[in-house]
Protein backbone atom coordinates (compact mmCIF):
# COMPACT_ATOMS: atom_id res chain seq x y z
CA UNK A 1 0.00 0.00 0.00
CA UNK A 2 0.73 4.10 -0.32
CA UNK A 3 0.44 6.50 1.53
CA UNK A 4 -2.02 9.60 0.40
CA UNK A 5 -0.44 12.65 1.95
CA UNK A 6 -2.24 16.25 1.92
CA UNK A 7 -0.25 19.45 3.18
CA UNK A 8 -2.34 20.85 5.51
CA UNK A 9 -0.64 23.79 6.90
CA UNK A 10 2.06 26.58 5.62
CA UNK A 11 5.41 26.73 6.63
CA UNK A 12 5.45 30.05 7.79
CA UNK A 13 6.95 29.22 11.12
CA UNK A 14 8.49 25.67 9.97
CA UNK A 15 12.23 25.15 9.80
CA UNK A 16 14.27 25.23 6.51
CA UNK A 17 14.58 21.42 7.19
CA UNK A 18 10.70 20.87 7.25
CA UNK A 19 10.06 23.04 3.95
CA UNK A 20 13.04 21.59 2.17
CA UNK A 21 11.08 18.15 3.35
CA UNK A 22 7.79 18.89 2.37
CA UNK A 23 9.08 20.09 -1.52
CA UNK A 24 10.75 16.95 -2.18
CA UNK A 25 7.66 14.86 -0.86
CA UNK A 26 5.91 17.06 -3.99
CA UNK A 27 3.69 19.08 -1.26
CA UNK A 28 4.76 23.03 -2.20
CA UNK A 29 1.45 24.62 -1.02
CA UNK A 30 -1.52 24.14 1.31
CA UNK A 31 -3.95 21.70 -0.06
CA UNK A 32 -1.79 19.45 -2.16
CA UNK A 33 -2.09 15.88 -2.46
CA UNK A 34 0.55 12.95 -3.54
CA UNK A 35 1.03 9.45 -2.99
CA UNK A 36 4.12 8.02 -1.65
CA UNK A 37 5.16 4.81 -1.69
CA UNK A 38 5.50 2.88 1.64
CA UNK A 39 9.33 2.90 1.73
CA UNK A 40 11.70 4.15 4.63
CA UNK A 41 13.09 6.64 3.12
CA UNK A 42 8.98 8.11 2.65
CA UNK A 43 8.38 7.13 5.77
CA UNK A 44 10.79 9.05 7.75
CA UNK A 45 9.73 11.82 5.41
CA UNK A 46 6.30 11.78 6.20
CA UNK A 47 7.26 11.17 9.88
CA UNK A 48 9.32 14.31 9.88
CA UNK A 49 6.14 16.30 8.43
CA UNK A 50 3.83 14.65 10.84
CA UNK A 51 2.68 18.43 12.28
CA UNK A 52 1.74 19.67 8.52
CA UNK A 53 0.30 16.86 7.09
CA UNK A 54 -2.39 14.48 7.33
CA UNK A 55 -1.47 10.86 5.36
CA UNK A 56 -3.41 7.28 5.32
CA UNK A 57 -3.65 4.54 3.18
CA UNK A 58 -5.86 5.57 0.09
CA UNK A 59 -7.80 3.46 -1.63
CA UNK A 60 -8.23 3.13 -5.38
CA UNK A 61 -11.46 4.33 -5.52
CA UNK A 62 -10.77 7.57 -4.09
CA UNK A 63 -7.27 8.09 -6.06
CA UNK A 64 -8.99 7.51 -9.16
CA UNK A 65 -11.61 9.91 -8.10
CA UNK A 66 -9.59 12.88 -7.39
CA UNK A 67 -7.44 11.89 -10.47
CA UNK A 68 -10.56 12.24 -12.59
CA UNK A 69 -11.42 15.36 -11.18
CA UNK A 70 -7.89 17.38 -10.12
CA UNK A 71 -5.31 15.37 -12.08
CA UNK A 72 -2.53 16.97 -14.68
CA UNK A 73 -0.85 14.83 -17.27
CA UNK A 74 2.72 16.45 -17.14
CA UNK A 75 1.84 17.97 -20.20
CA UNK A 76 -0.71 20.18 -18.52
CA UNK A 77 -3.87 18.39 -20.22
CA UNK A 78 -6.40 16.81 -17.66
CA UNK A 79 -6.04 13.07 -16.59
CA UNK A 80 -8.78 11.00 -18.52
CA UNK A 81 -9.43 6.93 -19.49
CA UNK A 82 -7.64 7.42 -22.74
CA UNK A 83 -4.74 9.73 -21.43
CA UNK A 84 -4.80 6.12 -19.39
CA UNK A 85 -5.24 3.95 -22.28
CA UNK A 86 -2.05 5.76 -23.40
CA UNK A 87 -0.17 4.95 -20.93
CA UNK A 88 -1.13 1.06 -20.84
CA UNK A 89 -3.26 1.31 -18.45
CA UNK A 90 -7.40 -0.23 -18.57
CA UNK A 91 -8.55 2.85 -17.56
CA UNK A 92 -8.36 5.80 -14.62
CA UNK A 93 -9.37 2.62 -12.27
CA UNK A 94 -6.57 0.50 -13.70
CA UNK A 95 -3.99 3.53 -12.80
CA UNK A 96 -5.19 4.22 -9.76
CA UNK A 97 -4.97 0.74 -9.09
CA UNK A 98 -1.36 0.70 -9.95
CA UNK A 99 -0.35 3.77 -8.02
CA UNK A 100 -2.22 2.44 -4.54
CA UNK A 101 -0.23 -0.84 -5.18
CA UNK A 102 3.32 0.65 -6.06
CA UNK A 103 3.01 -0.93 -8.97
CA UNK A 104 4.12 2.51 -11.04
CA UNK A 105 4.32 5.95 -9.58
CA UNK A 106 2.21 9.10 -10.13
CA UNK A 107 5.56 10.55 -12.30
CA UNK A 108 5.65 7.37 -14.06
CA UNK A 109 3.10 7.10 -15.20
CA UNK A 110 3.17 10.84 -17.04
CA UNK A 111 0.88 12.01 -14.09
CA UNK A 112 1.80 15.61 -12.37
CA UNK A 113 2.60 14.33 -8.75
CA UNK A 114 1.22 17.13 -6.94
CA UNK A 115 -3.21 17.25 -7.03
CA UNK A 116 -3.76 20.56 -6.20
CA UNK A 117 -7.15 20.50 -3.94
CA UNK A 118 -9.86 22.42 -2.59
CA UNK A 119 -10.08 22.88 1.25
CA UNK A 120 -11.99 20.58 2.51
CA UNK A 121 -16.07 21.00 2.59
CA UNK A 122 -17.15 21.88 6.23
CA UNK A 123 -13.92 22.99 6.97
CA UNK A 124 -10.95 20.76 9.11
CA UNK A 125 -11.29 19.79 12.51
CA UNK A 126 -8.91 21.36 14.01
CA UNK A 127 -4.96 21.87 12.49
CA UNK A 128 -3.76 22.27 16.07
CA UNK A 129 -4.61 19.32 16.98
CA UNK A 130 -3.19 14.98 16.08
CA UNK A 131 -6.50 12.91 14.42
CA UNK A 132 -6.35 10.69 17.38
CA UNK A 133 -7.11 14.12 19.59
CA UNK A 134 -10.00 15.44 17.32
CA UNK A 135 -7.74 17.47 14.96
CA UNK A 136 -6.81 16.86 11.22
CA UNK A 137 -3.02 16.32 10.90
CA UNK A 138 -1.02 12.89 11.81
CA UNK A 139 -2.39 9.44 10.33
CA UNK A 140 -5.39 9.23 9.60
CA UNK A 141 -5.26 5.67 8.34
CA UNK A 142 -8.15 4.32 6.58
CA UNK A 143 -10.26 7.47 7.42
CA UNK A 144 -7.83 9.47 4.65
CA UNK A 145 -10.43 8.23 2.07
CA UNK A 146 -13.07 10.84 3.67
CA UNK A 147 -10.76 14.01 4.14
CA UNK A 148 -9.72 12.86 0.53
CA UNK A 149 -13.61 13.62 -0.99
CA UNK A 150 -14.40 16.12 1.18
CA UNK A 151 -11.35 18.31 -0.47
CA UNK A 152 -12.06 17.02 -4.42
Amino acid sequence: MSYGVVRIKGDTEASAEVGDTLDMLNLPRMNAFTVVPEEDTYTGMVQKVNDYVAYGEPDAETVALLLRERGETLEGDDVDDDFAAEQGFDGVDDLAEAVVEEETTLRDAGVNPTLRLHPPRKGHDGIKQSYKQGGVLGNHGDGINDLLRRMR
